[in-house]
C-alpha cells in the first residue's frame, strides 16, 4: 500500500521531469526526450497503483492540485512541440518508402540509397 508520502514523492519528481522536458523540446533536443519520457511513464504508473490506496490531507491536495497543474500546462506545450515533429517524420518516411519502391521497381537495390 502506497503511503501519502509516496503519493507525493511521485508528483514532485514528474513536475521537475515535465520542465526538464519542455526544456528540451523548446531546444528541439528530441533525442534526448525518449529517456526522460520512460521516467515519466514510468512514475505515472506508479501513481496509477499507489494513488488509489492512499488519502491525502487538505495541504497535501492543495499541493498535488499545484503539480498537477504545472504537469498539464508542461504536457500540453511539449505535445504541442512533439507533434508537428513527429508528423514531420512519417512524411520523411512515406517519401524514403515511395522511393525506395520507385528503385526496387525500376531495378535499383534497395541499399543503394541507403546512408
Amino acid at each position: 500500500m502506497g503511503s501519502q508520502s509516496e503519493v507525493m514523492h511521485c508528483y514532485e519528481q514528474i513536475a521537475p521531469l515535465t520542465e526538464r522536458m519542455l526544456i528540451l523540446a523548446r531546444a528541439k533536443q528530441w533525442g534526448e526526450l525518449p529517456q526522460l519520457e520512460g521516467q515519466y511513464s514510468s512514475m505515472v504508473e506508479r501513481l496509477k497503483d499507489i494513488e488509489p490506496l492512499s488519502s491525502l490531507d487538505e495541504a497535501q491536495s492543495a499541493r498535488k492540485y499545484v503539480l498537477l497543474s504545472r504537469i498539464s500546462a508542461n504536457s500540453t506545450e511539449i505535445f504541442n512541440m512533439v507533434m508537428p515533429q513527429l508528423a514531420k517524420l512519417v512524411g520523411v518516411m512515406k517519401s524514403l518508402e515511395q522511393q525506395r519502391s520507385l528503385h526496387k521497381a525500376y531495378g535499383q537495390p534497395d541499399d543503394a540509397y541507403l546512408p
